[in-house]
Formats: structure tokens, sequence, C-alpha cells
């Protein structure tokens, strides 16, 4: 298994593609809601570019940084070497042209949600108006190219062999906030304890406990003088034997 697989932080962001069916029949529903109230190439262009280009230029100019969990992230001077030469691949040129062709992907799929947004009509509330629909369609494509934009740049990682990575220079930790989109207040030590309640791990302070307790410390010891009237502790005293001289007679 190559090395940078056991990072968790890149399979967990690639599980983001799992939720990618569920933003877009948000969308759909969304295009469902109400009568069109204006030319289907109006409504189509207003739910591409509010839910594709806000993705695409992040991706694009400062891509996410994946060691954050919704609104934790981890701090730069925290991360090690080998975390940032993972960073350091999503700077690479492969990426903006995977960034291209994914946007592109998502403006076809735009095209085709609207042909299949009737068939979601019995999803949507009764009274909903068009412009509702039109701002749940914008949120849900929003997500879809989000949840879709960031799992095809992580994967683009992990298939990387590890000489490849290896030749990736560590990006500074001085540059880390001024090339990524960092999501959230950089607190390393809560993400450290909920990666690893996910991995089922032990808590920390039990395991340093265990292995600074000394056993021989925890025998108890009976220091007190022996009480009045008690027996005396038996000691080891010298065997003595008394010996009669033989009778010269």
């Amino acid at each position: 298994m190559r090395k940078h697989w056991q990072e968790p932080f890149l399979w967990i962001h690639a599980a983001g593609i799992l939720v990618f069916p569920l933003w877009i029949g948000l969308t759909l529903i969304g295009l469902a809601t109400g009568d069109p109230l204006f030319p289907v190439g109006v409504e189509q262009a207003w739910v591409a570019v509010v839910g594709i280009v806000p993705t695409f230029v992040m991706q694009w100019r400062k891509p996410f940084n994946i060691f954050s969990l919704l609104v934790v992230s981890i701090a730069p001077k925290d991360l090690t070497p080998e975390q940032r030469r993972i960073l350091a691949a999503f700077l690479r040129p492969e990426q903006k042209i995977l960034t291209v062709l994914t946007a592109i992907l998502m403006l076809e799929v735009c095209e085709r949600l609207y042909d299949f947004a009737p068939l979601f009509a019995a999803l949507t509330p009764g009274t909903g108006t068009r412009i509702a629909g039109l701002a749940i369609a914008a949120f849900g494509f929003w997500g879809a190219n989000l949840f879709l934009q960031i799992p095809v740049a992580v994967a683009r990682v992990l298939l990387l062999s590890e000489p490849e990575l290896a030749q990736i220079e560590p990006i500074p930790t001085d540059q880390i906030e001024s090339q990524f989109s960092v999501v959230g207040s950089q607190r390393t030590q809560l993400l450290q304890r909920l990666l690893g309640w996910l991995a089922w791990s032990s808590p920390e302070p039990t395991v340093a406990l265990a292995e600074t307790s000394d056993p021989a410390s925890t025998l108890p010891t009976d220091s007190s003088p022996p009480r009045p009237g008690s027996a005396a502790p038996a000691t080891d005293a010298p065997e003595t034997t008394s010996e009669t001289p033989a009778d010269p007679a």
C-alpha cells in the first residue's frame, strides 16, 4: 500500500462523492418547484453560474485545504512535511485541467437535469414559488459541484505513486494560508481527537498512564511498628545447636 494512502483526510474527502447524488436530488426538487417563470436558457444559466462558478474559482485559484473537517482545520504549523507535500500536489498543473474538465461536465449535467425535473414534481411543496425553487436548485447545484470537484482532486493525489509524490517539494508553512482555502478555526487537538474516535483508538491519557505507571509502586507496604502485645514477626536468625561434650569415662 502506498504510504500516502494511510492519510485519513484523503479518504474522508474522497468519500464526499457519496453525498453527490443527494445534492443532485435537491437540485431536481428545486427545478420542479413552481411553474416556469423565465425562459429555459435563463433559468439554466442562473443555476449553472451560481452552482459552478464559486467552486471553480476556489479550486482554480486557492484549492480547498483537505486537512480540515467542517468548521475545524489543522493549523499550518502542525502539518508534517509529508502532509505539506500532499498539499503541494494539489497545486500541480494537472489539477487545474481536472478542474476545467469537471466544470464542463457539470454544465452538461445542468442541462440534463432540467429535462428530468418534472419527474420530481410530487416531492415539491404545493405552495412553492418558482423564485424559491430556483434558489433551492442553485444551492443544490453548488453543493453538487463542491462534492464533485474536491473528490476528483483528491482522487488524482491518491493515484500518484510514491516516487512521484516524493519528488514534490513540501509547501512552506507560511504559504499555506495564501495558496489554499482554509475553512474554519484551526484546532489541531480537536481534529486529532475526532480522528482518534473515528479510528476507535483508545484515549491518549489512558495510554500514557499505563505506560508510565510503575507496577512495583502499586504494591502495598507495611512499615508501621507492631502493636504492644502482638507477636513479633519472625526473623531469620542463625540456627544454634547445643551439643554436650562426650563423657570421658
